[in-house]
């Protein structure tokens, strides 16, 4: 028993020994670090005599600092590994979309200029064939007037020209991204067959299209209103060329057109010219330069004017000129002969002593050249320039108001009751005498008329020539000519006024003394008035 005690114990010390030398040999060798359980049990097994490299120190720590590039292998791996998955997922990505696109139009396609991007073919088949079953046609008139134009009205049949299937066969679907930078545009219409003899006689059913009711266009033109220039618009009216109207409502249909707006169309008749023409513009400047004129008549003191107010309804447009109508000059004309001539008109006279008479037989006043003074208006006219102008006349009088008296305040007063002459200038009373007028024997044969005249000339001597006589004279101033009566001196009376023109008066002449005769001459001039009167 004791024995083995003993020979436990030795084992157990030698154990122990043992164990103590293998760790101080491993502090020894590796300079008194810990060694893994692994390391130890090698370095158990090396036999004795074999020699046991000894490394210095800094040997050691440089193999400790040594990168491991494990880690950066993985990340690079992890990398491919992630790019080769997302760069699948983009071509599968890519791959569905242009099947997608197969069966769908690509963006940016359009169909009659209307944005389909992304339909389906079922879509846009759907609304041809929908376009086609509901079809009709709305016809916009002028006035506001509407109709409209049913498949069934006209045995309308329409077929297109092209088809859902037939755009997206023209498109690559794996040109996708290609299509999103570029527009492409595709043109729908139809194919269309029907009645026209249905259509003729449906249009013709629309009151609107009855021709004795259609309004023809007229042109603008330049018209003086209220004394200006001034430009009348254009009247588009609403007559319709009944076949043009046919056919575009033909092309409406095979484009496809659901309202045709004939309003603004070529089927209605327009106007040649309108208020922006050039042509109206240009007389429009030219009228207006022509009605600044003013043409001032003077008559004596008696004036007015003549403005576009007046004249502007003379004149017209001929050929793009302006021209004056010589009809309207002339009728011009004849209105202010008719308004200021006073020639042979009956007027009122205040006599010596006051009393107001009338004379209605008066071969004196003023009466205006008719044909000549429309000539002479015709050329101020059309010269266009304003001016002061006076008629001519064929007759003239002494003076002219605007209340017509034209006799003044010089004139030969003859009281042919009274038998006695008065001479007035200026108003005044400068000379008067006796007489003796035409006799009253015969039953008037030689009676000296009553009325208005004038001066006709004076001239010394004279001699005064009848059917039965041959009478020399030293003073003659005639005032009726055609019947050749005047004042001249009678020397061989003896004696004037009273009653001796009754039965032993002249032939028609006023008699007066040779004084008186010579001191009227010294006084009248050619075309003084001479009031005669009983």
């Amino acid at each position: 028993m004791n024995n083995n005690t003993d020979d436990n114990n030795i084992d157990k010390d030698n154990v122990n020994t043992d164990a103590t030398e293998e760790i101080v040999a491993e502090e020894t060798i590796f300079g008194g670090t810990e060694t893994e359980p692994e390391t130890a049990a090698s370095d158990a097994a090396i036999p004795d005599g074999v020699g046991i490299p000894i490394f210095p120190d800094n040997e050691a720590s440089d193999e400790a600092d040594e990168p491991d590039d494990k880690p950066a292998k993985k990340t690079h791996r992890a990398l491919k590994i992630t790019a080769a998955i997302f760069g699948a997922v983009v071509v599968c990505t890519y791959i569905v979309i242009s099947i997608w696109f197969m069966f769908h139009y690509n963006y940016k396609t359009y169909i009659n200029d209307i944005d389909y991007s992304f339909y389906s073919l079922d879509d846009v088949d759907a609304y041809i064939e929908s376009y086609i079953q509901d079809y009709s046609l709305t016809l916009k008139l002028r006035g506001g007037e509407e109709h409209v134009i049913k498949p069934e009205d006209i045995s309308l049949d329409i077929k297109p020209n092209i088809t859902a299937k037939k755009i997206i066969s023209e498109q690559n679907g794996f040109l996708w991204p290609y299509y999103m930078l570029k527009r492409k545009d595709y043109d729908l219409y139809y194919s269309a067959s029907y009645d026209k003899d249905a259509l003729e006689k449906l249009l013709k059913s629309y009151d609107s299209l009855d021709e004795s009711k259609m309004e023809k266009p007229e042109d603008a033109y330049v018209k003086i209103k209220d004394g200006e220039s001034t430009i009348i618009p254009e009247s588009e009216g609403n007559y319709l060329d009944f076949d043009r109207l046919c056919c575009i409502i033909d092309e409406a249909i095979v484009k496809g057109e659901s309202v045709l707006d004939v309003s603004e169309s070529d089927a209605y008749e327009s106007p040649e010219l309108t208020a922006d023409s050039e042509e109206i513009v240009n007389e429009q400047k030219e009228l207006a330069k022509i009605l600044e004129m003013t043409i001032t008549y003077e008559i004596d003191q008696v004036s007015w004017k003549l403005t576009s107010k007046e004249y502007g309804d003379w004149i017209s447009n001929v050929k793009g000129k302006w021209k004056f109508s010589e009809d309207k000059v002339r009728e011009y004309v004849e209105d202010i002969a008719s308004r200021y001539d006073t020639y042979g008109v009956p007027r009122n006279f205040r006599t010596h002593n006051g009393d107001v008479i009338t004379l209605a037989n008066t071969w004196y006043g003023w009466m205006i050249d008719v044909d000549g003074e429309t000539e002479e208006l015709m050329k101020l006219l059309e010269a266009g320039e304003s001016t002061t102008h006076t008629p001519p006349f064929d007759c003239y009088a002494a003076v002219y108001h605007d209340g017509g008296d034209d006799i003044g305040d010089s004139y030969i007063e003859c009281d042919f009751g009274q038998q006695h002459v008065y001479a007035y200038v200026d108003g005044n009373l400068v000379w008067d005498s006796d007489c003796v007028t035409g006799s009253l024997a015969n039953n008037g044969k030689y009676r000296t008329p009553e009325g208005v005249y004038t001066i006709l000339y004076k001239k010394t001597p004279a001699v005064l020539i009848g059917d039965d006589y041959e009478t020399p004279v030293t003073y003659w101033m005639p005032f009726i000519g055609e019947l050749g009566i005047g004042f001249h001196d009678a020397s061989w009376r003896s004696s004037f006024g009273g009653d001796i023109y009754k039965n032993s008066g002249s032939h028609g002449c006023v008699n007066l003394p040779v004084s008186a005769a010579e001191q009227l001459f010294n006084i009248v001039y050619d075309g003084m008035p001479v009031i005669c009167y009983y």
